[in-house]
């Protein structure tokens, strides 16, 4: 059964070339041409070691020879340019050769002209592991590549990973899928509204409180609260004229600022004018106007001085706040202690309810007697309360700052200026974080959104100023949302009561602070029985000491708990269903199609049985659902060439148009590497996606999209080899300590960046031999001798005028001379090879097995490499291919092991770049390379680019019949200034690419093949 299938396989692939067989040909090719290779080529090309390892025996038939077409066309050329037979050997008489070629040439016109525009047999297969990468990453929102652990997925004999030719699956591989499955459904975390994923498993307590907490801190600090960069856009607003935009409105420079439009305009006033009722501006809103007037003009120069006075502004009034701010104690109640969680979060509550209020004792009228200056008591101790320490500290700061003096009689008018100040600057927006011993944090600046409770959990939102002063309606809606999902995932109000009630509760009994109650017999700890008769004990305790403060805020705190944990009970009664749609939505989009109904259907009856048979909970049911979707071979494979009918498609007589959505995975696949985003899902779902103008439309969208970053990747790492250059460990790093795992990164990413701005800029395709620029980070520029970039490693410029630093284009790249070199020294045989081979596309055989090796390290070498290479190419066995590269790799050796440029050799002789390359002509270093290309190889490169990319496009090796669209590419290409894009369309737009072969003409075959079984 395996032989059938094998052979079904072979029949399937030459399907076309069986159909077009002509007689004539066949029996030209019985008559003369394979006379004519037993007589002068089988003698060396057949046998166990055929030379070139090209064996002509096998080719019998049209079929074989039409299937093997690349081979045939290296014997078109050799024929053709009398370079074989080989000189030494018999030669064959002119017109004898000439019947050959011309047969050859006849085979490829009659396949081309029988079989244009086929899209050939594109396998269906499973997602490479690039490509699954990137499918989880922009189905989940998250980057967590779970192929890493994969084997390295094979290529294809055009070096990509992306072709059913090279893709299969085996039983351990899909052992591998299904530990990634689980390991993305470890990261999945319900919501009310469906469910999304984390950057780390969330499976455990502290992973949910990780995921929430960090949501609600960033969308904190993301947030314009800078007070300078609102100087700034006031001043800028201010001298709007000057700075050539006298339309300008406040709104739009705020936008053009990124910073808030509805706090700006209080900002503004707070600047510009004054309240009737005031005459005269007193106190620290007069110093910042003063400071404001002040300001300069616009001019040369100026940019820095002003932004430098509006940090002082800031710091003004920031100084001012803290030294005013309110202070707050938990009320008092006898038996309790101050850190009691019902007091303490009155006191939490006060402070966040007096942000934009200043306190009237920070001030000091001059002539009256001095506060006295207390000491600085210790830390408190555990129970004890904070709040005197910290106001000791703030006594100390009020006293030595000379702003908070109001001369005699004025206390008044000052204090409204401070009320008016402290109202458009809160003394905070929110609270990041907090500790014990709140507000000091000199010693413990505690957890973030930590509540500050001592030895158990507990979280206290403050953010009130950041709602009224900053955010617009959609941003309070956002941060409530965070903190409602901050519950609904983390739990924290009943976790912090449970805690609570089994380790603190105690005090309300005397049993001490760090004492629990006993569980109750009938009812959860959460059941508001539970927590209103813990208040009421609270409020027994309480009534003594006569303290109404306490009492609001026993019955506060107890009524919140209870509020809260019956919300966020009822959250999740009601978000199950939502949950549940959102689990369809997911599987429609993991399957980059509607799902039928009885898909739709089976994916909820999985869930329901893992629920009702199975016992687990929602949680536990939903991640095993997800993960049964991901395993899925609607998923995991690419089934994207279905046929939308059994019509065929007239530009394409053997094949059948794909549906919108095979077309719309198929247009993602090639130009991200990943999934069709909803917009592309739309158009297919409207039926219009064939049409030519959308088709190029999204075509330019994707190419525009951050994600085209995947083809930069996939692609030209392919094509160039250098994808798996992340793990490059060949070079000697004793010997080249500045080779670290950042330079190795920074070097695998010039090219990526290099082709991401070409694709994304539409630049011309030439750019990657000729340009004189190229983008580097810190590390990389030191590496090359370029000016300093600041910032971190991922800070990257484009660098133009890279040629004076020997850069320039992917040539001079050092990922590539790099990968081409073997550790010790540089390698002038495998750089221009590779230039050779992966550039210019030429179809060099591999050395026989007894070349012999160079020596390992150049710097213990008696002869530089140039010289050991030229004794080499004395073999006449090795000269001829020696001869088409070797000058491509010598114009090199100004580039060390590392790519680093160089004058002198590891054995301190002096390097020579000169080259005579094929043909003659002569050159120095790379430019030597670029202007011998340029002159002479350059249509053998664009003619290798467009071969590249369609096989990369199609998922295929190429055909016969694709050389009229490699022609088209061509010329399109030229006729668009070269831009990347041109390829890009004439593939989009190409039969193969919008069809598949005919299914029916593949089930015939199946069919007979059953038969014959």
């Amino acid at each position: 059964m395996k032989n059938c299938s094998v052979a079904l396989a072979f029949a399937i692939l030459a399907v076309p070339a069986a159909q077009s067989a002509d007689p004539g040909l066949e029996r030209q090719l019985t008559q003369t041409v394979r006379p004519f290779l037993a007589k002068y080529c089988i003698g060396c090309h057949s046998g166990k070691t055929p030379a070139a390892q090209l064996d002509l025996k096998p080719y019998s038939t049209m079929e074989t020879v039409v299937r093997d077409h690349p081979q045939w066309a290296q014997v078109l050329e050799k024929l053709a340019t009398r370079k074989m037979p080989p000189p030494k050997m018999p030669q064959p008489p002119s017109a004898a050769r000439q019947q050959v070629v011309d047969w050859i040439r006849a085979v490829r016109s009659h396949e081309i002209r029988s079989n244009s525009g086929d899209p050939g047999p594109v396998l269906a297969r499973r997602l490479s592991n690039a490509e699954y990468n990137y499918t989880i990453r922009d189905l989940t929102g998250v980057d967590i590549r779970p192929a890493r652990e994969f084997p390295v997925d094979p290529a294809n004999s055009a070096g990509f990973d992306n072709s059913g030719e090279s893709l299969s699956m085996t039983p351990a591989l899909l052992n591998k899928y299904l530990q990634a499955a689980r390991a993305v459904g470890d990261q999945m975390v319900l919501t009310p509204g469906g469910f999304a994923f984390a950057p780390h498993p969330m499976l455990v307590e502290t992973d949910r409180e990780k995921y929430t907490i960090k949501r609600i801190v960033d969308f904190y600090e993301r947030q314009p609260t800078d007070y300078a960069d609102y100087f700034q856009a006031a001043w800028r607003f201010k001298y709007r004229t000057a700075l050539g935009k006298p339309g300008a409105t406040l709104a739009r420079i705020a936008a053009e600022a990124n910073l808030s439009a509805k706090y700006l305009p209080m900002i503004w006033k707070l600047l510009t004018e004054k309240p009737p009722e005031v005459k005269e501006e007193v106190g620290p809103i007069a110093k910042l106007k003063a400071m404001w007037l002040s300001l300069p003009a616009p001019g040369a120069n100026k940019q820095d001085l002003v932004r430098a006075k509006c940090v002082e502004m800031r710091d003004f009034v920031v100084k001012i706040r803290k030294h005013t701010a309110r202070e707050f104690a938990a009320p008092a109640v006898r038996g309790l202690s101050p850190t009691s969680q019902p007091l303490m979060n009155w006191k939490l509550r006060a402070f966040a309810s007096h942000r934009r209020d200043f306190d009237r004792l920070a001030l000091r009228v001059q002539g009256e007697p001095a506060p006295a200056i207390p000491n600085i008591p210790k830390y408190p101790g555990l129970g004890q309360e904070s709040a005197i320490r910290a106001a000791a500290l703030a006594l100390h700061d009020r006293v030595t700052d000379c702003d908070l003096e109001v001369p005699a009689g004025q206390l008044a008018r000052h204090e409204e200026s401070y009320a008016r100040l402290s109202n458009v600057f809160p003394d905070a927006f929110y609270i990041r974080e907090r500790g014990r011993f709140y507000p000091d944090d000199s010693e413990d600046k505690g957890r973030l959104l930590s509540a500050g409770f001592h030895n158990v959990m507990g979280y206290f939102r403050d953010d009130t100023p950041l709602m009224e002063l900053i955010l617009e309606e959609k941003g309070i809606q956002e941060l409530n949302g965070l903190w409602d999902e901050f519950d609904f995932i983390a739990d924290f109000t009943a976790r912090t009561w449970v805690q609570y009630y089994f380790n603190q509760s105690g005090e309300v009994e005397g049993k001490g602070r760090e004492s629990g109650s006993v569980r109750p017999s009938d009812k959860e700890v959460s059941a508001s029985p539970v927590i209103f008769g813990l208040r009421d004990a609270y409020l027994a305790k309480a009534g003594p000491s006569n303290n109404p403060i306490a009492m609001e805020a026993i019955l506060d705190h107890f009524q919140r708990v209870d509020n809260t944990i019956r919300r966020v009970e009822r959250m999740r009664v009601e978000a199950e269903p939502n949950q549940l749609d959102a689990l369809i939505k997911f599987a429609a989009r993991a399957y980059r199609r509607p799902l039928t109904d009885a898909e739709r259907d089976d994916t909820l009856a999985f869930y329901r049985t893992l629920r009702n048979k199975n016992g687990l909970t929602h949680e536990e049911a939903f991640r095993d659902s997800i993960v049964s979707i991901l395993m899925s071979p609607d998923f995991c494979y690419r089934f994207d060439l279905q046929p939308a009918t059994s019509t065929k498609s007239p530009a394409a007589p053997a094949g059948r148009p794909l549906s919108g959505y095979a077309l719309a995975s198929r247009l993602s696949y090639f130009l991200w590497s990943s999934m069709p985003d909803s917009e592309l899902l739309a158009r297919a779902a409207a039926g219009d996606l064939q049409n030519r103008e959308v088709l190029i439309a999204q075509t330019r969208r994707l190419l525009k999209d951050g994600r085209a970053r995947g083809l930069a990747t996939e692609f030209a790492g392919n094509w160039l080899d250098f994808r798996r250059f992340e793990q490059h460990n060949a070079v000697d790093r004793e010997r080249f300590p500045e080779f670290n795992n950042a330079l190795r990164q920074a070097m695998f990413e010039e090219p990526v960046r290099f082709m991401e701005n070409l694709i994304q800029k539409d630049g011309s395709v030439l750019d990657l031999l000729y340009a004189n620029y190229t983008f580097v980070n810190p590390v990389l520029a030191k590496h090359y001798g370029m000016p300093e970039v600041k910032g971190g490693d991922d800070t990257w410029l484009r660098v133009n005028n890279a040629g004076k630093y020997g850069r320039g284009g992917i040539l001079p790249m050092s990922v590539f001379l790099t990968q081409n070199s073997p550790g010790l020294r540089t390698s002038p045989v495998k750089r221009g090879y590779w230039v050779v081979r992966r550039v210019l596309g030429e179809v060099i055989p591999p050395p026989p097995p007894t070349v012999p090796e160079l020596p390992v390290d150049e710097a213990k070498s008696e002869l530089p490499l140039r010289d050991m290479l030229a004794r080499h190419r004395e073999n006449p066995a090795c000269a001829s291919c020696h001869a088409r590269f070797d000058s491509f790799g010598l114009a090199f050796e100004g580039y060390g092991p590392v790519g680093e440029a160089r004058t002198r050799d590891l054995a301190d002789r002096p390097v020579d770049i000169h080259a005579v390359f094929p043909g003659g002509s002569q050159g120095d270093g790379f430019t030597g390379v670029q202007t011998y290309i340029r002159l002479h190889r350059q249509a053998g490169y664009l003619d290798n680019l467009c071969r590249k990319l369609l096989v990369y496009a199609l998922n295929r090796s190429l055909l016969l019949s694709d050389e009229p669209l490699i022609e088209q590419m061509q010329t399109n290409l030229a006729a668009n200034g070269y831009r990347f894009s041109a390829l890009v369309e004439t593939v989009a737009t190409s039969p193969q690419f919008l069809n598949r072969r005919n299914p029916d003409l593949h089930q015939k075959l199946v069919s007979q093949q059953n038969i014959g079984e």
